[in-house]
Parts: structure tokens; C-alpha cells; sequence
């Protein structure tokens, strides 16, 4: 459903001018003469971005406004005013107006000025949603893998399944798709979390040093090696061992891997004595393994030892609905790390854009953007400007549906007396406007010696203060 705008004035040509142009815009528009009469429609339903005259008879814009950031505090308000009036409406702003137009009102300008008061709602709500949506899958013990997309959640309960056990995990998928958070988290997840995790990246060493870094070298196994030194095995003793780029592996240290996974056992270089080690095993590659086998470059019977349980985890692209929760997160994290705890989400056009790229470099390229963002962004959010240029080239034209906001809510337990239901009310709508009683009765619809009467003594038996004499 398309967002509502509620117009409010006290002369009916300029309600009437308004609607049509606010209803061309394709919003759903309601018109109210008065303040009482725009909380009226308030109370039926939620409001987007209510559009007020400054000046009117009984109750003003400026009381409007407070009646409405009361009765729903996230509900935009834009002023409409007089020059004369100006200082009033910028006053207004310091208690919640989003902006004020002046008169006579042009056309582009109180366009111009809805639509982004809309586009804030909207950004609100969606943030939202994605902290409420972070704050149910905190809990389920991912750490930082986050995603709802089924694909994502399907990979998620298979590696809880595999993490109790002793088995060998393969994590396949292209780069950047999380492949060592998803190691970590069997590691966490197993009994051996206690141990350590160990990772070695087997593309980022050399060939000729690989093989000693796995599985160690005695001392004069080759220039330069003056002592013995452990492995990345003996160090991952009673843990877990995390080969990243399996692939990469050289024919000979693919044997040796082999026989460890085989027995359980390693020589270091140099040496002539097994070491047994008690090590799980999670290997990773963005390589095709079983054309790698058919190609000659990988063993077919060390491919069949990793490949116990296999995982492949998807690219961003395939998990298009996980995009704005990864954003959020990632936000929420660069914000305290840079600093910039004032830039609280994305705007409409950023998350546009995030959605609609085709993330080439996965998780880590949306989390790259979105630090650059955070950085370079002068306002309280990102918007599309600040993302890198690719990002922006696949951003569609702006334009968003905003959530309705909705009025602070009020739990009363079944059974309790109308009576004391109407003190309740009474007493929330006066902490929300701070004690103002007349704020209040507006709020409420009633008269402002009606909050009196109802309120005769408070909960500690005094008396409270009564209006002056005068009927309702």
C-alpha cells in the first residue's frame, strides 16, 4: 500500500490543491481542516508525512506538530508558513518538524520536500526491520555469518550438523563468500572449540616453503632451517587446521596430506619419525576439485578424503535478500570502529543500489563499500554518492514505499476495569507530552478538565491540582 500523506488547513482551496497535486504524485492522500480533525484521522491509521498550515484557528501547526510526534513519533511533519511566520517554523524544526515551505507554496518545492520526508520514514523502518531481523539471528550462535536467504540458512544447518563431529569439511564457492567464517564456525561450533584454530592460506606461500610450514623441519633439513620447528599441524594439536586454497597444493604435498588424513600421522621435512596428531581437518577452495582430478592436477584419492561433507557456499548474487542485512551489519560495525556513531543506515537510493549490483567480490566487496560509505558519507546516512562507482552505475532510479509508522503502544492486561483503563491512557499520553495537560486532552480528544476529573487523586492518594472553574 502506498504511503499516506495527511493534509492539514483550515481553508479549503488550498486542501483541495494540495490533494491533486500530492494524488498525481501517486501517494494516497487524506485532508483534515483542523489540528483535532488531523488527529482524528491519526488515530484510524498510520501516517507517513503529515503537511501542515502553520497558522491556524484553535489549535496551531506547532501544537499539531507535538500532538503528533506524541501520538507518533515517526511521522514526519512538514510546515507550511508565512514569511512573517519563519522563526516560528524554524523553532518548530528544534521539536520535530522535518521542514517548512513558505507561501505562496510552489508546486516543486512541496513535492520535492514530501518525497524526502517519505524517503526518511521509509529508511527508518527498513533499519528498523533489519536491526530486529540481526537481533533474531544473533542468537543462533553464527557469529558473523549472517543471512536469512534459504540457500544461505540450507548451508547454515548443514554445517551445525557437521561441526559435532570428526569429519573432514569441504567449503567450496568463489571468493569472498565467507568460507573462513564458515571454518571458524564449525571449529566453534565442535567439540575442539577449546583448541585452536589454525589457518594457512596454501596460494599465499611458496611452493617450496609450504611443505615445511604444514608439517615442519628438523633441524639442517635445508639452509637456513637452525632449529626444529613445528608445523601448522603440531600447532593446531587437539584444534582445528584450516586449508585455505587446497587447490593450490603441490603433487608432493598433496601425498603427504594424503597419509595424514589416511593414519594421522606426519613426518616433518628432514625427518624419519611419524608425529601423531590429533587435528581436524576443514579445507576451502574457489577451484572446481573434481575437474581439477579429471585435468591430472589434483589426486583423485586425496579429493575423496576431503570431500566427506561438502558445502558449497553460495555467492552474494544468489542470496540477492540477504544484501541489506549484510549492509546494516557491516554499517553497524564501521560506524564504532571509524567513529561516525551519527550515520545510522542507508538511504533509499544506497540500498537500491546494493541490491540491484552484481557483487563480483561477494560478502568482502559489499563489506569494502560499505566502509567506504560509512567514511566518506557527510550526513546521518549513506547515500548512493558515497558508494564506489560500480555500485552506483547499477543503482535504479530512486523511489521507495515507506512503512507506515505507528502510535506508541499501551499493554493492558484482560479483565482490567474500564475505568483504570482510562487513567492509564490518561497518565502515558501526559508522560508522553511531559506533563502538558491540554497537549494531552488534544492528543486524546476530550476536554482538558475531563483529565482532572478522571485523575481526581494519583496512585498515592494526593489530591491533584484541578483546573479553574468552567464546564467541558
Amino acid at each position: 500500500m502506498s504511503p499516506l500523506v495527511l493534509i492539514v488547513d483550515d481553508e479549503s482551496p488550498n486542501l483541495e490543491s494540495l490533494g491533486k497535486i500530492f494524488e498525481r504524485e501517486g501517494w494516497r492522500v487524506a485532508l483534515a481542516s483542523s489540528g483535532p480533525a488531523a488527529l482524528d484521522v491519526l488515530r484510524r491509521e498510520p501516517v507517513a508525512v503529515v503537511v501542515t498550515d502553520l497558522m491556524m484557528p484553535g489549535m496551531s501547526g506547532e501544537e499539531l506538530l507535538r500532538a503528533v510526534k506524541t501520538l507518533s513519533p515517526e511521522t514526519e511533519v512538514v510546515l507550511m508558513t508565512a514569511y512573517g511566520t519563519v522563526e516560528t517554523a524554524v523553532s518548530a524544526m528544534k521539536e520535530g518538524a522535518y521542514d517548512f515551505i513558505t507561501k505562496p507554496v510552489k508546486r516543486h518545492a512541496i513535492v520535492k520536500s514530501v518525497r524526502q520526508a517519505l524517503e526518511k520514514v521509509s529508511l527508518v523502518a527498513e533499519n528498523r526491520a533489519l536491526r530486529a531481523r540481526l537481533a533474531e539471528l544473533a542468537p543462533a550462535g553464527e557469529g558473523p555469518l549472517i543471512g536469512d536467504a534459504p540457500a544461505f540458512r540450507a548451508v547454515l544447518d548443514t554445517l551445525r550438523q557437521a561441526a559435532p563431529t570428526s569429519a573432514t569439511v569441504l567449503l567450496t564457492g568463489e571468493s569472498g563468500t565467507g568460507k573462513e567464517l564458515a571454518a571458524r564456525l564449525v571449529h566453534d561450533l565442535s567439540p575442539r572449540a577449546a583448541g585452536p584454530f589454525v589457518p594457512i592460506n596454501c596460494a599465499a606461500i611458496p611452493e617450496s616453503l609450504l611443505e615445511s610450514e604444514l608439517f615442519g623441519h628438523e633441524k639442517g633439513a635445508f639452509t637456513g632451517a637452525v632449529a626444529r620447528k613445528e608445523g601448522r599441524f603440531e600447532r593446531a594439536a587437539r584444534g582445528t587446521l584450516f586449508l585455505d586454497e587446497v587447490g593450490e597444493m603441490s603433487p608432493t604435498v598433496q601425498v603427504k596430506l594424503l597419509r595424514f588424513l589416511q593414519d594421522g600421522v606426519l613426518e616433518r621435512v628432514g625427518g624419519t619419525e611419524p608425529v601423531r596428531v590429533d587435528v581436524r581437518i576443514v579445507a576451502a577452495t574457489n577451484k572446481d576439485l573434481a575437474a581439477e582430478v579429471k585435468a591430472g592436477r589434483f589426486r583423485e584419492d586425496l579429493f575423496y578424503r576431503l570431500d566427506v561433507v561438502s558445502v558449497r557456499l553460495p555467492p552474494l548474487r544468489e542470496r540477492r535478500e540477504d544484501v541489506a542485512l549484510l549492509a546494516h551489519a557491516f554499517l553497524r560495525r564501521f560506524t564504532g570502529k571509524h567513529g561516525k556513531a551519527g550515520v545510522a543506515g542507508f538511504t533509499p537510493a544506497a540500498l537500491a543500489a546494493l541490491e540491484r549490483y552484481g557483487w563480483p567480490g561477494n560478502v568482502r566487496e559489499l563489506q569494502h563499500a560499505v566502509e567506504r560509505g560509512v567514511i566518506l558519507t557527510r550526513g546521518e546516512s549513506v547515500d548512493a554518492g558515497d558508494l564506489p562507482e560500480a555500485i552506483r552505475a547499477a543503482a535504479p532510479a530512486p523511489g521507495a514505499t515507506p512503512a507506515a509508522a505507528g502510535p506508541p503502544a499501551l499493554s493492558v492486561p484482560l479483565g482490567t476495569p474500564m475505568e483504570e483503563i482510562e487513567r492509564l491512557v490518561i497518565r502515558e499520553t501526559l508522560r508522553q507530552t511531559r506533563g502538558d495537560k491540554n497537549l494531552a486532552a488534544q492528543i486524546l480528544g476530550i476536554a482538558p478538565r475531563t483529565i482532572y476529573r478522571k485523575l481526581d487523586r494519583d496512585e498515592e492518594g494526593r489530591l491533584v491540582e484541578r483546573p479553574p472553574d468552567g464546564g467541558e
